[in-house]
């Protein structure tokens, strides 16, 4: 009975040598891809994830163009990577929304009739964004505004 035992035991610590031997051959063989694999995610920049938030409601301003009334109406969505800093941009909306209200409404209708004015338009709105979060936390918070819908009439 012993030596079945004895037997048993050795060929169980032989199959666990083989395996751990095979196991080091392999992995040594494999190193220099692993390292060529870690070399290349360090170059390979560092994905962030978008968290949008939307500015609601949407912004209203009124233009007294030439003796008529119109209006313009924008959606905006601003973007940031970081949770905090949306929490803090969203902790100062009401600042922001005053803001961007008197941009937009500094505006006349005619200003606004390129695609390349409301692209300025929408520039001047992110610089408006960041130029209050840069006042209140010394740093841009926001990193980009886009509109979602913008009507004029």
């Amino acid at each position: 009975m012993k030596k079945i035992i004895i037997f048993a035991v050795a060929g169980i610590v032989l199959i666990a040598v083989g395996i751990g031997g095979a196991m080091f051959f392999l992995k040594s063989a494999d190193t220099p891809e692993g390292e060529e694999a870690m070399a290349e995610e360090e170059m390979t920049p560092e994905v962030r994830e978008a968290i949008y938030e939307d500015l609601h409601p949407a912004f209203t301003v009124n233009f007294n163009d030439d003796s008529t009334k119109k209006f313009m109406q924008v959606y905006m969505v601003a973007k940031f990577y970081d949770m905090d800093a949306r929490d803090q941009f969203k902790m100062h909306m009401p600042v922001v929304r005053n803001n961007l209200l008197m941009l937009m409404s500094g505006r006349d209708s005619d200003e606004l009739s390129t695609m390349e004015s409301k692209e300025k338009l929408r520039k001047d709105a992110l610089m408006t964004a960041q130029s209050v979060m840069q006042e209140i936390y010394g740093e841009n918070l926001v990193e980009d505004i886009y509109f979602t819908k913008l009507v004029m009439q």
